[in-house]
C-alpha cells in the first residue's frame, strides 16, 4: 500500500481556481465515498480550506490514483486538465507524509505556524472516520500527524510570534498594556487588516471593538461580527478619549487622525496612556500626533521590522521543527512497510521450516538418528535455516517505501516459491460448476 497526497494550495495555485475547487462541508461524505468506490484506492480523506484543497489517499496504484484525482480537479473546476496541472502537486510514500506532518505543524501555512490548520486537518480526518473511509492505515497515518504536530509546537517557537502586521499590532499592544481584556479599541476602516486585526483582538480577550469607517454599513457588518460598535467617519473625534488602542487602515490619501482632536482625547482621558497603530500606505496618522505626552504612536515601517525579526525567528524554529517531522515520518513509514513485509516474512519462515522438516525425516529414516544425535541433527538442521535467512529476513525488514521495495518482495516470493498457485484448468471448471449450482 501506499499513501498519495494530492491538491493545491496557496502557494501553487490562484484564489479563483482554490475557490473552484474548494469541497464544501456538506459534499464531503459523497465525494469520499466515490474516491474509495474507484478500484485503485482503498483509503480517503480530504482537506478544503480557503487556502488549499488535498486529498490524502491509500492505494495500491499511486499512478492511477493520482489520474483519478487530477481528473476530478479538472472536473470539478470546469477547466481543462492542461490549464490546471501545473497548479497541482502530487507526492508519494515519504514525501506524502512528510507533507501531511508539515501541513497540520502549520509549516505550509501562509502564516507559518499558525495553529488553525490542526484543527481543520483533525476535521478532515472525523469526516473520513463518519463516511467510512478511513481505515486502518489512515487511522495510524492521522494519529502519527497529530502526535507529530503537537511535538513540534510544544517543542519549538514556530507558533509563539506574529508574523503579519495585524497580528504583530495586537502583539505590541500587549508588550505596553498586558492584559487586554478591559481595554477598548477603535478600528478605523473596516477593510481585510481591520478585520484581521480584528480577530486577533477578540482572540487575546479583548471584549470592546469601536469600527469606524467612511461606508458605514461595512463599519456595521464588521462591527456585527465582532459584536462590536459601529461608527461613521464623521463620528471619530466624538470617540477618541475612550480609545485606549487605535488601530488604522483606511485607503485614504489625506491623514485621518490629526493633532488637535487627538489633544483634546488626551486631557479627557487624565494621563491614561494611548496607543496608535498607523498601518495604512499613506500614512492615516498625522506623525506629529507622536509629539503628545501619553501616546505611543507607531507606523507600517516600525511594524514591519518586527514582522521581520518574528519571521526569522519562526524559520529558523521551523527547520528545527521539520527535522523532528522527518524522524517522526519515518517512524510511520516504517510501520507501514511491516504491514506488507511482515506476512511475507512469516510465509518465508514457514515455507523453510516445512523443508527443514521434511528432510529431517528423510534424514532420520536412513540413518535411524535417535536420542543426542537426533537432538543434534535437529539443532544443526535449525542453525543452519537461520543463517541462511538472515540476510534475506533483514533485507525485507528495512525494504523502502517505493517501488523497489514491491520488487524485491516481488522477487522474494517467486525465489522461495511462495506465489499463490494457480487452479489446474479442470479445478476451475468444478469449481466454476459449484459456483452456478450454489447461484441456482
Amino acid at each position: 500500500m501506499r499513501i498519495c497526497h494530492i491538491g493545491l494550495n496557496h502557494r501553487t495555485a490562484p484564489v479563483d481556481l482554490r475557490e473552484r475547487a474548494a469541497v464544501g462541508e456538506a459534499e464531503i461524505p459523497a465525494l469520499l465515498q466515490y474516491l474509495v468506490a474507484q478500484k485503485p484506492i482503498r483509503e480517503a480523506a480530504v482537506l478544503s480550506t480557503c487556502n488549499r484543497v488535498e486529498f490524502t489517499l491509500v492505494t495500491h496504484d499511486p499512478d492511477a490514483s493520482i489520474a483519478l484525482v487530477h481528473q476530478w480537479f479538472a472536473e470539478t473546476s470546469n477547466m481543462a486538465l492542461e490549464s490546471i496541472i501545473d497548479h497541482l502537486y502530487s507526492y508519494t510514500s515519504e514525501i506524502a507524509v512528510q507533507h501531511l506532518f508539515a501541513v497540520a505543524a502549520g509549516l505550509d501555512s501562509l502564516v507559518l505556524g499558525e495553529p488553525q490548520i490542526l484543527g481543520q486537518v483533525k476535521s478532515a480526518y472525523e469526516h473520513a472516520l463518519t463516511a467510512g473511509t478511513a481505515g486502518h492505515i489512515l487511522h495510524r497515518l492521522y494519529q502519527s500527524t497529530f502526535s507529530a504536530a503537537k511535538r513540534a509546537r510544544t517543542e519549538t517557537e514556530i507558533g509563539k510570534q506574529a508574523v503579519n502586521i495585524s497580528s504583530c499590532a495586537v502583539e505590541l499592544a500587549q508588550r505596553i498594556f498586558g492584559d487586554l481584556s478591559n481595554k477598548t479599541v477603535l478600528l478605523i476602516g473596516a477593510g481585510e487588516m481591520a478585520e484581521l486585526a480584528a480577530r486577533h483582538l477578540q482572540g487575546n480577550g479583548v471584549q470592546q471593538i469601536l469600527i469606524a469607517n467612511r461606508t458605514l454599513a461595512r463599519a456595521e457588518n464588521l462591527a456585527r461580527e465582532f459584536d462590536g460598535h459601529a461608527l461613521a467617519l464623521d463620528q471619530l473625534d466624538e470617540y477618541l478619549d475612550a480609545a485606549d488602542i487605535i488601530i488604522s487602515s483606511t485607503g485614504a490619501n489625506t491623514y485621518i487622525l490629526l493633532p488637535d482632536p487627538m489633544r483634546a482625547a488626551v486631557e479627557k482621558r487624565a494621563g491614561k496612556p494611548m496607543f496608535l497603530i498607523d498601518i495604512a500606505v499613506p500614512r492615516d496618522i498625522d506623525p506629529r500626533i507622536n509629539e503628545l505626552d501619553g501616546i505611543y504612536l507607531y507606523d507600517i515601517d516600525d511594524l514591519q521590522q518586527v514582522v521581520q525579526g518574528n519571521r526569522e525567528h519562526r524559520e529558523h524554529e521551523a527547520a528545527v521543527a521539520q527535522a523532528m517531522l522527518n524522524e517522526d515520518a519515518q517512524a510511520f513509514l516504517a510501520w507501514l512497510k511491516s504491514l506488507e513485509s511482515v506476512p511475507l516474512i512469516r510465509s518465508l519462515q514457514k515455507h523453510l521450516d516445512k523443508i527443514r522438516c521434511e528432510e529431517m525425516e528423510k534424514a532420520r529414516y536412513l540413518k535411524r538418528f535417535e536420542g543426542e544425535d537426533a537432538e543434534a541433527i535437529e539443532r544443526f538442521s535449525r542453525t543452519l535455516m537461520k543463517r541462511f535467512m538472515h540476510p534475506t529476513l533483514q533485507a525485507l525488514k528495512t525494504l523502502p517505501e517505493d517501488i523497489e521495495g514491491d520488487l524485491f518482495m516481488g522477487a522474494a516470493r517467486k525465489l522461495f516459491d511462495l506465489e499463490p498457485k494457480q487452479a489446474a484448468p479442470e479445478q476451475k471448471s468444478s469449481a466454476k460448476s459449484a459456483d452456478e449450482h450454489k447461484i441456482r
